[in-house]
């Protein structure tokens, strides 16, 4: 037999994991295309062809790729661990960042966020009025919703996503850091002025430097996003455009946020303030859930509903008159809204129905070609979160188009109830649950784990979906009826629940796979010392690693043979030690009584010709370094 012949055959249906396990090598081709850290050493739970589809990378020419890698096998004592050996207990941070972000959102979400907006609605229904609660406090809790639940995860998405979409690495990842730890200070600061401006010392202080924290967070993330693009060379497809409108949305409505904050806080009376807050807080809410929510969702699903569902793509000329259409809606009813409350004008008010009917068009322009109303072609258990969300998204547009005719009903211009409504279907029922959808999709992966072997996450589905047609009903009756008052806190209690569920599950797998790295690393640097004591001759039952411990030099003779897995010392300190030699030639189809005969004559000869005499009696063709000149 050759005992050279490939141990694996590589096709588009091969896991990465089994051939980084045989093949280790490899790493690098899948590393050039976006891997980068994915899934660990091993790599995610994901056959080669969807790692082609979701990086856009050509299929033939990965596999060719591929395929010219395995021709080079790693030298004796090289790594092919996505982790260079000569630094172990290192881990590149561009490929950690996101938990920070992830975790430190549910954190936000389940104290200063969803938990603290459940409370204020007890607060609510039991004072039957929404004027019964503290504005500053309504405040507060939009400010950690908004910077830390979105902010935090749009920024950890984006330092993970983007550049393994761009087939790069994260420029400059210390900038990451340091934006965390500024929007992380900003949120806090802000949240304990803006409650605290009656109650605390250099409060007001307080808030207007944590809002600016948060300013000058996002500034340095965008920058960041802007370099790492700059650096890929990639060309401006839509999804990017998509993005990049996003993050200037983000931008300046905390620039917005900043002024409003400032001077909200800064109001002579209690009239003054709610008279400024009346005029200004809506068009702050338009620009972070119509101009940032919806536009960082849309882009991201144009890039990724087609690549890791496989759900129709959205031609590119359709994707940039949305997107055109969009921005334009939201700057039309931020302008139209301002001005009413300034003129009284009731025209621009009237006229408010156009940006709104925009803001439907452009929704539905895009998300028509993904034909969310049929199964997915590809199961997968965020599938009914992302089809979910959508709907929520057009229940929400489509009350705003029918708010003329609530108010002709109600006798109320701009309800409150309503309006309120309207704000949470798009942010509970769409934007919370698409960064659920998203995050359930991507942290097993970056993880390594088998989402078939987790939880579909049903209980958490439709505990958040309940919640928000509960809220959204409850609310809006109770401009006919205050009888609906007493029962609004339920609505947040079933949110609240859904995410602390879903939020549990996810911080598990983080810290699951943060602690199996520790483990690998740990392992890969600690000597180990073999199971039982040498022998004089090597069996098909000893382990490999032992094998390898014993007498080092079958390193080449395990190479040979086409075991180049054994180079990679990650490999070596963990799957090695469990995996005997006559299973390992039974999995990878060698010759057990040539590689046995193969690796006592090793043992057998010589300290300094051990290799030779392997090679001596292999093909005369050896091309295996180690051999002598003729």
């Amino acid at each position: 037999m050759d005992a050279a012949a490939p141990e694996l055959v590589i096709t588009p249906e091969t896991m990465i994991p089994d051939m980084l396990q045989v093949y280790p090598q490899t790493r690098g081709v899948l590393d050039r295309y976006g891997l980068k850290g994915c899934g660990g050493p091993l790599g995610p739970h994901e056959s080669i062809g969807l790692f082609a589809r979701a990086h856009e990378v050509d299929l033939p020419t990965l596999l060719l790729e591929i395929a010219q890698a395995l021709k080079s096998p790693p030298a004796a004592g090289a790594s092919g661990a996505a982790l260079p050996h000569s630094e172990p207990a290192k881990l590149d941070i561009a490929d950690t960042i996101y938990r920070r972000f992830f975790l430190a959102g549910i954190a936000v979400m389940l104290t200063l966020g969803a938990s603290w907006g459940a409370y204020l609605l007890f607060a609510i229904g039991h004072g039957g009025s929404f004027s019964s609660i503290n504005m500053h406090e309504i405040n507060a809790h939009a400010q950690a919703q908004v910077f830390g639940w979105m902010g935090f995860f749009i920024m950890g998405f984006g330092c993970q996503a983007f550049p393994r979409f761009w087939h790069t690495s994260l420029q400059k990842p210390a900038l990451a850091v340091l934006s965390f730890y500024l929007m992380l200070s900003g949120i806090i600061l802000s949240c304990l002025g803006i409650t605290g401006v009656h109650a605390l010392p250099y409060a007001r202080e307080a808030a207007v430097g944590g809002s600016l924290l948060e300013l000058s967070a996002l500034i340095i993330f965008a920058a960041q996003m802007l370099i790492t693009f700059k650096h890929s060379r990639r060309s401006l497809e839509p999804y990017i455009g998509y993005v990049f409108t996003a993050l200037a949305w983000f931008i300046a409505s905390a620039a917005f946020n900043c002024w409003q904050v400032a001077s909200g806080l800064a109001a002579a009376s209690p009239s003054e303030m709610e008279r400024f807050v009346s005029i200004y807080q809506w068009p702050l809410r338009d620009m972070q859930f119509h101009g940032l929510g919806m536009t960082i969702i849309m882009g991201v699903s144009m890039r990724t509903l087609p690549h890791l569902f496989g759900l129709p793509p959205v031609p590119p000329r359709r994707a940039w008159t949305a997107l055109a259409l969009l921005t334009a809606a939201v700057i039309s009813e931020i302008a139209l809204y301002i001005a009413f409350k300034l003129t009284q004008e009731t025209l621009y008010a009237s006229m408010l129905i156009v940006p709104w009917t925009m803001l439907l068009g452009a929704s539905v322009m895009l998300v028509l070609p993904f034909k969310l109303w049929r199964p997915f072609p590809e199961p997968d258990r965020s599938a009914k979160f992302i089809a979910c969300a959508y709907l929520w998204l057009m229940i929400s547009l489509g009350m705003l188009i029918l708010a003329p005719l609530y108010a002709a009903a109600s006798h109320l211009q701009f309800s409150h109830a309503y309006f309120g409504a309207i704000r949470h279907a798009i942010t509970v029922g769409f934007i919370s649950q698409m960064i659920m959808a998203y995050a359930a999709k991507v942290v097993p992966t970056l993880n390594g784990v088998d989402k078939k072997q987790l939880s579909q996450l049903m209980g958490p589905f439709l505990l958040i979906n309940a919640g928000c047609l509960l809220r959204v009903t409850l609310q809006t009756l109770t401009d006919w009826n205050q009888a609906a008052f007493p029962f609004i806190g339920i609505s947040g209690t079933l949110e609240v629940a859904a995410l602390a569920w879903w939020g549990l599950h996810l911080t598990q797998i983080i810290l699951r796979g943060r602690r199996e790295m520790q483990n690998i690393l740990q392992a890969a640097d600690t000597p180990v010392p073999p199971t039982t004591q040498r022998p004089e001759k090597i069996s098909a039952e000893h382990m490999v690693a032992d094998v390898l411990d014993w007498y080092p030099q079958t390193e080449p003779v395990f190479v040979r043979f086409g075991f180049a897995a054994v180079t990679n010392p990650v490999m070596r300190k963990t799957v090695a030690r469990q995996v005997p030699l006559k299973r390992a030639c039974m999995m990878h189809g060698t010759s057990e009584a040539e590689f046995i005969q193969a690796l006592n004559e090793a043992i057998s000869a010589e300290p300094g010709q051990a290799v030779d005499s392997f090679c001596a009696n292999s093909s005369p063709a050896c091309d295996c370094p180690h051999a002598p000149l003729n």
